[in-house]
């Protein structure tokens, strides 16, 4: 079930609340490969044409393993059948409902998944984990009466069940009700004197209740446990706000941006910090990253809206692109791609992408395909910069006139070839690629450097570089 699901809730508004609380689960999205056992007894000698039950519980291990491939994959519907299969050769297993239930909730579809989570209670109404289970589902749909009920029921059954305890903390913590909640917290502690969440949430809920060393102790604690712990890093720097231990608290802050770049509530936090160090200059730099993150949210409902559009994807692959996030647009200008095949804006693009990422292979692919498709300048610089680095100078430099640019790195790439047929005894080209390098140097000093390359690059790319020799 998903981690996340829990921050999803406008009653946990709380940046501090951390919530682990699907004890079991894998992290990856998959579902875990439990067999509780089969409902079909030992086979008669006069049934031995019919399944055994090592037969059965082998069907049952191979669903579930198409099941969980599915889910990784993306493939929900695929693994819904196979559990739903595995459901059929073992209808008793309540693990196999619990399972369905986690993949219809990941699919968007809820009532299904409730009716799954409830037959799972049916069939194991002493099991504590499926009444948290549940619970945690009816918590992420806002039922926050019904889920409270089912964590008071998981508690019932196993006082020392430390997520449930964790889970019905929280929703005391949006109650809000600070001591019943740093009460839950308390036991689910000495249940699991692991649990990071746990130390994490009783630390928010005394700093809460301005108890403040205890709450920086707790939210330490929880840090030792976990060190990439971002919540547990943004809740320490707002302690130590209120302590007025501003460098600390920028330190703290600064390693929440570390783990979580794309999260604009932890630059906000240390902005506020810097501001209070009087380092404005990095403030500014972190007012930035947020109005960034703020066009960038915008851009992401836009093509949420019309992802038919591939405009909508070129759009927010540049901006992906302003903020170095090379990885995110190579992806963007893909859907764009799949969308529009063959879109040379997308190619062009991605290619400059691809070069970002240190792939200069696909970069040169994409720069072929979509000259192809229109001829640009920005594709003919780029993949002149990208015969360069392979030392074809002949190519590279007919892609640079191509392109009509002409900088340093393109009288480099004259003088280079001028070294060349000289060293080959071809003494008139060698003066005319020297001459033609002068020419371009002279030009560059009477002209602004306004754009010195048509790449949409912000420095260009040099195939003498670090990056590029890599």
């Amino acid at each position: 079930m998903r981690c996340t699901a829990i921050v999803l809730l406008s009653l946990v508004l709380l940046t501090g609340c951390g919530s682990n609380s699907q004890d079991g689960e894998t992290k990856s999205g998959g579902i875990p490969l439990s067999i509780t056992g089969s409902n079909q007894s030992t086979q008669s000698p006069e049934n031995s044409k019919l399944p055994t039950v090592e037969q059965y519980a082998q069907a049952v291990k191979q669903l579930l393993q198409k099941a969980n491939a599915a889910v990784v994959a993306g493939h929900n519907p695929v693994a819904i059948e196979s559990l739903s299969q595995a459901i059929g050769v073992t209808p008793d297993d309540a693990s196999l409902f619990r399972m369905r239930a986690d993949v219809y909730s990941l699919q968007g579809e809820y009532a299904n998944a409730r009716a799954d989570f409830s037959t799972a209670v049916r069939l194991a109404p002493d099991d504590a984990d499926l009444y948290n289970f549940r619970g945690y589902f009816l918590l992420s749909q806002n039922l926050t009466a019904e889920a409270k009920a089912d964590f008071d029921k998981a508690v019932q059954l196993n006082p020392k069940h430390s997520a449930a305890l964790n889970n019905r903390g929280l929703l005391s913590l949006a109650t809000p009700d600070f001591k019943a909640a740093e009460a839950d917290f308390t036991r689910a502690i000495e249940a699991d004197r692991k649990s990071s969440d746990a130390w994490n949430n009783r630390g928010f809920a005394r700093m809460k209740m301005d108890q403040l060393d205890s709450a920086l102790t707790d939210i330490q604690q929880a840090i030792r446990l976990k060190d990439n712990y971002v919540n547990a890093w943004n809740n320490c720097g707002l302690i130590q706000m209120q302590q007025q231990k501003f460098e600390d608290a920028r330190t703290s802050f600064s390693r929440a941006v570390e783990l979580d770049p794309m999260d604009a509530r932890w630059l906000s936090h240390r902005r506020a910090a810097l501001i209070k160090l009087n380092q404005f200059a990095d403030a500014q730099k972190d007012a930035q990253k947020i109005e960034w993150l703020a066009g960038l949210t915008e851009l992401t409902q836009r093509a949420g809206r019309d992802v038919r559009n591939p405009n909508s994807w070129i759009t927010r692959a540049r901006h992906l692109m302003r903020g170095s996030q090379y990885g995110a647009a190579v992806q963007d200008f893909t859907r764009a791609l799949v969308v529009s095949p063959g879109n040379p804006e997308a190619l062009a693009g991605r290619a400059v992408a691809w070069v970002e990422t240190g792939d200069f292979q696909k970069a040169m692919l994409d720069c072929d395909e979509s000259l192809v498709s229109k001829p640009s300048q920005v594709a003919y610089s780029l993949r002149g910069d990208l015969w360069l680095r392979l030392d074809n100078l002949d190519q590279a430099i007919a892609d640079f006139e191509a392109s009509g640019r002409f900088d340093e790195q393109v009288a480099a790439a004259y003088e280079k070839r001028s070294a060349k047929h000289r060293e080959a005894g071809a003494s008139p080209e060698a003066e005319s690629d020297t001459a033609r390098a002068r020419e371009i140097r002279e030009a560059m000093t009477e002209k602004p450097a306004s754009a010195k390359s048509p790449t949409s690059t912000a420095e260009g790319f040099d195939p003498n570089s670090e990056k590029s020799r890599e």
